[in-house]
């Protein structure tokens, strides 16, 4: 139909969407309502009012109040009903709007041509479609009454408990789950005794104190391990260890029976002996020694974990490397320091000799084989009997002739003399204080060094005769 009014009148009703978003809202207070029409856009001034009466935001967009538009006089404000009622109203207003239509005066000139009026009425055709449909939706959201049980509704499943989803999550099994997704990042292989740094990365033990032997950081960020030096402490990480033996058994027993036959090699005294290369050592005599380089604070550490405590000692030799006899030192106790280094309390064992050498992890190894006296019977043992109480006598009264000073430094590295043996030929290695004046008297290692290699207990004894005259003609 045509339009009777001003244009500018027009163009302020809202019609059509904003009349349906004005209706979906309960609290909606609008200003003149038209019969048949959208409300009448409220002055600007009035603006404050609509608002306190909680006029819906989406009709104030809609609307686009002008200035100077006041509303119709004769006629109020009403709150429109609330939604489970206002598509009733909504449907009443449709037929009364279709069954009485309503001319309405305004000022200005008169209605368009036909071709206009037919323009507007098939925009206003489009515009109901469409605000029927929004009302529908949202018509939908407004409902707060109970739903119809006839209506399908998806059911909520449970929550199960706590304890048993934690359960549930340690027994399912993991497809993804590799055996690479655990490996140690030094030496590339699963982890064994994992233990995690202060900075949170966990590595192998083993791994990680050779790698402390070299610098006192972690391996991965470089983060300060001094703590874990100066304790010998570390935080062994449990869950890994559960998660290892529980996923990956197979794996686990691999690795683990690595482990153990490296260390069974490790534990051989006969071959791959680890040998220290530093000075002369003898049976039954204290060799107290300073570990700070990194291959033999390994060497140490090796010989404690294989519980067999042992190592070999020989002399330097600028030739083949060291020396082709030695003894085996037994570690007594060590004392660890914070920045790395020990000090090892070991004593003589027995003496070797080198058949094949080689090296391990930065430290020399050997295949040895073990040296004993030969023993004598008959005469010879009654000679050697008298030989040996003669130069024990002879040593003993060159030790007490020694200044006091000298003899304190010799008691507190050494110890004191060891008594004479009832049967020299007891030991496998003779007297322990043969062995004991050896190492006390002031001559060069290479002088030394023979000595270790007499397999005869005469031959011993008699250059140690040999070497306190000379020292006592010198003395005089």
């Amino acid at each position: 139909m045509a339009w009777k009014g001003s244009e500018s009148d027009r163009k302020d009703r809202v019609t059509g969407p904003a009349l349906t978003a004005c209706l979906c809202f309960p609290q909606v207070v609008t200003g003149k309502i038209w019969p048949g029409e959208g409300p009448v856009v409220p002055h600007s001034a009035s603006v404050p009012f609509i608002a306190a009466q909680g006029v819906c935001p989406l009709h104030t967009l809609l609307s686009s109040p002008r200035e100077g538009r006041q509303l119709h006089p004769g006629q109020e404000s009403r709150e429109l009903p609330h939604c489970s009622s206002q598509e009733e109203a909504a449907a009443a207003g449709d037929r009364s709007s279709l069954e009485n239509p309503v001319k309405v005066e305004g000022e200005g000139q008169e209605g368009n041509g036909k071709g206009q009026a037919g323009d507007q009425e098939e925009k206003g055709d489009a515009a109901s479609a469409k605000a029927g449909k929004c009302q529908e939706k949202k018509r939908k959201r407004c409902q707060f009454g109970p739903q119809d049980p006839e209506v399908p509704t998806k059911a909520r499943k449970p929550d199960p408990p706590a304890d048993q989803g934690a359960r549930a999550a340690v027994s399912a099994p993991l497809p993804s789950f590799d055996a690479s997704d655990l490996e140690c990042s030094l030496c590339m292989r699963l982890f064994y005794e994992p233990v995690t740094t202060p900075c949170g990365h966990t590595f192998c033990l083993k791994c990680l104190e050779r790698c402390l032997d070299h610098n006192a950081k972690c391996p991965l960020c470089k983060d300060g391990l001094s703590q874990c030096l100066a304790s010998r402490k570390y935080s062994k990480n449990v869950i890994m260890e559960e998660l290892i033996a529980k996923f990956l058994p197979e794996e686990f027993k691999e690795r683990r029976r690595l482990y153990e036959e490296e260390m069974e090699e490790l534990s051989n005294l006969n071959k791959n002996v680890p040998i220290f290369v530093c000075t002369m050592a003898y049976p039954t005599v204290p060799c107290p020694l300073h570990i700070f380089e990194p291959c033999y604070r390994l060497m140490i550490r090796r010989c404690i974990e294989t519980g067999t405590r042992q190592f070999g000692m020989c002399l330097g030799d600028p030739v083949k490397g060291f020396a082709e006899y030695g003894c085996i030192l037994e570690i007594r106790n060590v004392q660890f320091f914070a920045d790395g280094r020990s000090v090892v309390d070991s004593v003589g064992k027995r003496r070797f000799r080198v058949l094949h050498q080689g090296q391990r992890d930065g430290y020399n190894t050997a295949d040895i084989e073990y040296i004993e006296d030969q023993k004598v019977q008959g005469e010879d043992q009654a000679e050697l009997m008298g030989l040996h109480n003669c130069v024990y006598e002879q040593a003993s009264s060159w030790f007490h002739s020694l200044k006091t000073s000298l003899k304190n430094r010799i008691l507190n590295h050494f110890g004191p003399m060891p008594e004479k043996d009832a049967d020299p030929q007891v030991s496998p290695n003779g007297p322990a204080w043969c062995w004991w004046t050896l190492a006390v008297l002031p001559l060069e290692s290479r002088a030394q060094l023979p000595f270790l290699a007499m397999r005869s207990l005469k031959d011993r004894l008699n250059g140690i005769r040999r070497v306190l005259a000379f020292i006592s003609r010198n003395q005089n």
